[in-house]
Formats: structure tokens, C-alpha cells, sequence
């Protein structure tokens, strides 16, 4: 019965995101608060947000297969459905940022290998092939076969991880030394997010998600190294961001909650549940600081506006309309799908 709620409230939130996308469609880009300083903005963070979760989801699956870990398959059989749903997510938030979302199927067929676009285009599509023939139940518990996909899982999920570490960094001259840690700081927070979603989805589910909450203190533990790596790395180029260090504070308690949780009620679900929660806000709140910082450093500044003050990025109403609604739309598409398959 709950379940069912849970699909009826994201089918309206969903008619809502549908509402603002046709509206937008209609009028243009103009609504939102882009401009020339934020090409980027709100559909871009939600974007990179839900991919990497689904990245997380799809790394677990692969690992949780290569090992035979046959105590959390009904987990991952679940989490095919979600991590589909925030490819959908993150497709249809990049699909509005395009403004026409039929551009993307031009990045898909237009054969400029040089773009990290491009790349990252060819490996969400192939993560999307991967994880519906997983869902469908395609692939074996054990075997060649499923060696063989839970190897491509982990090269696609791995790789269009990777490539939104260029994204950022191809934005800036300094390049890599603006950010040496930036690549292992979107690895950790993919798979940090990614098992969060899934100790949610099995608190929901009543699947049993063993020791969860030793693995989320062993990812916070990576994730917050290259936080603070990061951040002494920006101390030496004069980029100080109070944001920065409310991100810093945030995984810290997060760390130290679960160190707490792990020492003193191990068998809790109570605990690891909250912090997932916290997890997901602190993972969103990266994604946001990483897109508004790298886009007040531009590559070539002009010769003028290097001397104004940096502006900053505030969505306007309908982003913040879309971007809810696709969560709705993850959750409803995960959740449908899933109602569906037990159906047949």
C-alpha cells in the first residue's frame, strides 16, 4: 500500500515536471537564471547529481555480481530499477538544459571523439543498455556471462564517472592543478551516494543490506580525503570558498556519526538510514559547489570582467520546479517499473 502512495505522489510530481517542460519548450530558455557568467545551472547539477548515483547503484550491482554476494540480490535486482530511473532523471534534465532535447541525439551521431560530451554520451547509454538487461533478467548469478557484463558495468560506470572529472577541469587554464583531487573526489562521492541510495531502497524494499553501515563509514572515509585535499590545494592558488568548508563540516559529521554508529549500535538501520539521507544532501551540495566554482574561473577571462565581482548563481522558480519533478520522475519510473516486472 505504501508503495503504491509513493507511485501516485511521484506521478503528480512528475505531472508537474511535465507541465514547466512544455512551458519551457514553448517560451525558451529565457525563464531560467543562465546567463553569460553560468552557462550552467540548476538542470546541469541535477544532472551530474543523478548520474552519479546511478553510477554508485551500477558499480555496487557490478561488484555484488563479480563476487557472488547472493545475500544482497534482491537488493540489486531493485536497484536496476532505480538506477534506470536516474539515468531517466539525469537524461531529462540535461534534455531541458539543451532547450531542445532532440540536440542530444546530434552529440550521439555527430562523431566529435575530442568531446568529453560525446564520451559521456556513448557511456550513459551503454550504463542504460547495461542495467536494463540486468532488470530484464538477462543476465545469470554466476557464470561467464555474468563476469562478462558485470566487467562492462564496471568500464562504463567507471568511465563517464571519470569523464565529468574533465568537465570541470577543462573549464579552468590551471587545469589539473587547480584540482588534483578532483578525480578520486568524484569517484568517492558517486560511490559514497550510490550505496546511500541503496540502504534507502532496501529500508523501503525489507531487503537485507548487511553491514551497510561499515561501508558507508569506509566511503565517507575516502570521500572526505580529497575534500580536504581540495581544499588545501585551493588555499595556495588564493581560492578560499566558505561553501567549500560548510561541505567539509557536513561529511565530517557525517564520518563521525556513522564511526559512532558503527562503535555503539552496529545493528541499527535507524542510523544508517538518517545519514544516507544526509549523505544524498551533502553529495548534491558538492555537485552545486563544484559547478558554480568552476564556472567563476573561466579559461581565457576578458580583459575587464576579470576585475568585477564574481556573480552568483541563483535558480530561478521553474528550474527549481524541474528539477524537483525529476525526482518524481526517478522515483516514479524506478518504483512503476519494478510494480510492473513482479507482475509478469
Amino acid at each position: 500500500m505504501i508503495s503504491w502512495v509513493i507511485v501516485i505522489v511521484a506521478l503528480l510530481v512528475s505531472g508537474l515536471w511535465a507541465a514547466m517542460f512544455l512551458k519551457q519548450l514553448k517560451s525558451g530558455l529565457g525563464q531560467t537564471a543562465l546567463e553569460d557568467h553560468f552557462a550552467w545551472g540548476l538542470y546541469v547539477q541535477g544532472f551530474f547529481f543523478f548520474s552519479a548515483l546511478a553510477g554508485g547503484i551500477l558499480i555496487f550491482m557490478a561488484v555484488a555480481t563479480l563476487f557472488q554476494l547472493q545475500s544482497v540480490r534482491p537488493l540489486v535486482e531493485t536497484g536496476s530499477a532505480v538506477s534506470l530511473g536516474c539515468l531517466a532523471a539525469a537524461a531529462l534534465l540535461l534534455g531541458s538544459d539543451l532547450g531542445k532535447p532532440f540536440r542530444g541525439i546530434k552529440i550521439l551521431t555527430g562523431k566529435n571523439f575530442a568531446s568529453p560530451l560525446t564520451w559521456d554520451f556513448y557511456m550513459l547509454t551503454l550504463c542504460g543498455i547495461l542495467g536494463l538487461v540486468f532488470f530484464l533478467g538477462w543476465i545469470p548469478q554466476t557464470g561467464p556471462l555474468a563476469t562478462f557484463w558485470a566487467v562492462l558495468c564496471l568500464l562504463a560506470a567507471l568511465g563517464y564517472v571519470m569523464i565529468h572529472t574533465l568537465f570541470f577541469l577543462s573549464r579552468v587554464g590551471a587545469g589539473f592543478r587547480s584540482q588534483p583531487f578532483l578525480g578520486l573526489d568524484t569517484l568517492a562521492q558517486s560511490l559514497l551516494g550510490g550505496v546511500a541510495l541503496m540502504n534507502l531502497i532496501a529500508l523501503v524494499s525489507g531487503a537485507h543490506f548487511p553491514h551497510v553501515g561499515r561501508l558507508l563509514l569506509v566511503l565517507a572515509s575516502v570521500t572526505l580525503i580529497p575534500l580536504v585535499g581540495g581544499h588545501i590545494a585551493s588555499l595556495s592558488i588564493k581560492s578560499r570558498s566558505m561553501e567549500q568548508k560548510k561541505i567539509i563540516a557536513l561529511d565530517s559529521f557525517i564520518l563521525a556519526a556513522l564511526a559512532i554508529g558503527v562503535m555503539f549500535a552496529p545493528e541499527s538501520r535507524v542510523i544508517p538510514a538518517l545519514l544516507s539521507v544526509l549523505i544524498l544532501v551533502a553529495v548534491f551540495l558538492e555537485k552545486s559547489h563544484l559547478m558554480k566554482q568552476y564556472q567563476i574561473k573561466p579559461t581565457l577571462p576578458l580583459p575587464y570582467s576579470r576585475y568585477e565581482d564574481a556573480p552568483r548563481y541563483s535558480p530561478s522558480t521553474s528550474e527549481w520546479i524541474l528539477a524537483f519533478g525529476s525526482v518524481g520522475v526517478c522515483v516514479f519510473f524506478s518504483t512503476l517499473i519494478v510494480k510492473l516486472k513482479s507482475f509478469l
